[in-house]
C-alpha cells in the first residue's frame, strides 16, 4: 500500500504537470489550427540550443560526467538499435528498420527535460540537457541510417547532423563555462528568456503531434518495439552504469532519460525515407501513453 501510495505521489507532483501541458496542446489542436512544424523549427533553432547553452554555461561541468553521459547515451542507442533489429527479424525490411527506430530513439527533449526538472531539480534538467544535445545529434546521423535501411550515405547523415544547432550551443556553452568568459549580459538575458520558454514549448508540441497522429488497426507487432524502448533501455543503462561506477543524479538523469517513449522525430524520419511511418507513429502514440506507468516506476526505482 506504501508503495502504491508512493508510485501515485510520483505521479503526481512529476509527470501530471508534464501530461497536462501536453494535454493543452493536444486538446488546443483540436480546436485550433497549429502549426507543429513552425513550433518545431522555433523550438528546434532557437528555444532548445538556448536552454542546452544556459544549462552548460552556469552548471558546475565535470569533465567526467560528461564522458559518461556520451559514452552511456551512445551506448544505450547502440544496444536498443540492434536490440530493436533482433526483435523484428520476421517483419519486412521497411518495417523492421521503422520499428528499430522507434526502439532506439526516445523522446529525451520533450518529456526527458521536464521530467527530469521536476524528478531530479535544476541539476537533473542540466544533466537531461546535455543527454539530449547528443542524442540530437545521433538520431539525425545513424537515426537518418536506420530510417533509410542503408539507402542515406554515412557521410550524408553526418552533414545532416552537424546542422543541429545544439551542438554548437553546447560547444559555446561548455567553452564559455570552462575558460570563466563572461556572455554579455544583455545577449545572456535574451537567452535566458528563450530557455525559459523551451519546457512548455516542448510539451504543448508534443501534445499537439499527438493530436495529429494517426492510428490504425493491426499494429500488434509495435509492442516488441516498446518492450525494447520501455524496458529494456533503462536496464541497459542501468548496467552501464554499474559497469562504469556512475552513482547519484548522474545515474538517475541516465536511466530515466533512457526510459522515455519513442520520440516523435521517429515518425518525421519513418515518414521521410518511407520506413513504415504509421506503425512508428502508433509506437509513438501507445509508448507514450505506457510510460505513465513505467516512468513512475522507473522514478520510485530511482528513489
Amino acid at each position: 500500500m506504501q508503495s502504491l501510495d508512493a508510485l501515485f505521489s510520483i505521479f503526481s507532483s512529476t509527470l501530471l504537470p508534464v501530461l497536462l501541458l501536453a494535454l493543452a496542446g493536444y486538446l488546443l489542436a483540436a480546436f485550433a489550427p497549429l502549426d507543429t512544424r513552425t513550433i518545431g523549427r522555433v523550438l528546434f533553432y532557437l528555444a532548445t540550443p538556448a536552454l542546452v547553452f544556459r544549462s552548460l554555461y552556469t552548471m558546475t561541468v565535470d569533465w567526467l560526467a560528461l564522458q559518461h553521459m556520451a559514452f552511456v547515451s551512445v551506448g544505450v542507442l547502440v544496444i536498443t538499435a540492434l536490440l530493436g533489429w533482433a526483435v523484428t527479424a520476421s517483419s519486412p525490411r521497411a518495417e523492421r528498420s521503422g520499428l528499430t527506430l522507434a526502439s532506439a530513439v526516445g523522446n529525451t527533449g520533450n518529456m526527458g527535460i521536464p521530467i527530469n526538472l521536476f524528478a531530479f531539480g535544476e541539476a537533473g534538467a542540466a544533466l537531461a540537457a546535455i543527454y539530449y544535445a547528443i542524442t540530437s545529434f545521433l538520431t539525425n546521423t545513424l537515426g537518418v541510417v536506420i530510417a533509410s535501411a542503408g539507402r542515406s550515405s554515412l557521410g550524408a547523415a553526418v552533414v545532416r547532423g552537424l546542422q543541429a544547432p545544439m551542438l554548437y550551443a553546447a560547444t559555446l556553452g561548455l567553452l564559455l563555462n570552462r575558460t570563466g568568459i563572461e556572455a554579455p549580459i544583455n545577449l545572456y538575458r535574451a537567452i535566458d528568456l528563450l530557455a525559459g520558454a523551451s519546457i512548455p514549448l516542448m510539451l504543448v508540441l508534443l501534445g499537439a503531434q499527438l493530436r495529429a497522429t494517426r492510428i490504425r488497426r493491426g499494429h500488434w507487432i509495435i509492442w516488441r518495439s516498446m518492450m525494447v524502448r520501455l524496458v529494456a533501455s533503462p536496464l541497459v543503462a542501468l548496467l552501464l552504469c554499474w559497469l562504469l561506477g556512475i552513482g547519484g543524479v548522474e545515474r538517475q538523469v541516465l536511466v530515466l532519460q533512457s526510459a522515455m517513449p519513442t520520440a516523435v522525430i521517429t515518425t518525421v524520419l519513418a515518414t521521410e525515407f518511407d520506413a513504415a511511418p504509421a506503425l512508428v507513429a502508433a509506437a509513438v502514440f501507445f509508448s507514450t501513453l505506457a510510460s505513465v506507468v513505467t516512468l513512475s516506476v522507473a522514478i520510485f526505482a530511482l528513489g
